[in-house]
């Protein structure tokens, strides 16, 4: 068998499983299997010098619906690759618009907390696009902590990491921003069982409606923030009303992310 007959095979197999992207996941997994890209995996595609096994396991995993980015160790987020395994959520595309969002608000050396950094993707991608912001990035999960800390060293950002529930470290100290991609889905949702069965529930899910975090900052923000400063948060679809509600009365705006859908809610405490 081939490297381009394996694809071929696996992409089958994928397919049948319901896998969205099934000739492109196989590809992928060739080249984690075979410690190569995928560049090299479309031009060697008549090379047959394998190990097939290795191949074969890492395909039967995926079939199992164990996540992608977790059996590759990464995930590409604002045109980098990010160390992931199953103590943080995966970084998705529409989070950038978060990102983007607080690189247009964001004044010149703005003292910024990541609330729940995860795998510390939003935090690392603006200190290395906006060197001048001073960032602290706080996450309850010790092991979330350390991915993010692996990839701020690989990735040469300089910003701090703390273990923190909540604002509790923080009692005592005022941000110019504070930005967060908190939990959101509903306790019930139907999730892929890509989600539902392997990232970090607490990561996840917000009580039967998946505003219970929202309405815990709408309380705790705004003693975190210096005078006109901004809290930016990722939402959930269809999500937007509600939580524009719990900050009625301040100077708000919305951002669309890719698809159009209302991602970012951002909330300028003047």
């Amino acid at each position: 068998m081939t490297v381009g007959e394996w694809v071929r095979h696996a992409t089958e197999q994928l397919k049948d499983a319901g896998i969205a992207t099934p000739q492109l996941e196989a590809q992928l997994l060739a080249a984690h299997a075979l410690d190569r890209d995928r560049a090299w995996v479309l031009a060697h595609s008549h090379d047959d010098a394998f190990n097939e096994e290795q191949l074969s396991s890492c395909l039967m995993h995926r079939l199992s619906r164990f996540p992608l980015a977790y059996i590759t160790g990464w995930r590409e987020f604002y045109g980098r690759e990010f160390s992931v395994d199953t103590s943080v959520l995966i970084p998705r595309q529409e989070t950038e618009t978060l990102v983007q969002a607080a690189l247009e608000v964001l004044p010149h050396g703005a003292h910024v907390l990541d609330l729940g950094t995860g795998s510390g993707c939003v935090a690392i991608t603006l200190k290395l696009e906006r060197p001048d912001l001073d960032i602290v990035a706080c996450d309850i999960s010790d092991e979330a902590l350390a991915i993010a800390e692996r990839n701020a060293e690989r990735l040469c950002a300089d910003l701090d990491f703390v273990w923190s529930d909540g604002f509790g470290t923080f009692e005592d100290e005022r941000f110019d921003a504070i930005i967060t991609n908190p939990p959101y889905v509903e306790a019930d949702a139907d999730l892929e069982p890509e989600v539902s069965e392997w990232e970090p529930a607490h990561a996840l899910f917000a009580g039967p409606d998946g505003l219970s975090f929202y309405r815990r900052l709408a309380k705790e923000v705004p003693k975190q923030l210096t005078k006109d400063g901004w809290f930016l948060a990722e939402l959930g679809d269809g999500q937007s009303a509600a939580v524009e509600e719990m900050f009625e009365g301040r100077t708000m705006r919305l951002w669309r992310d890719l698809g159009g859908a209302a991602r970012v809610l951002g909330v300028r405490f003047e």
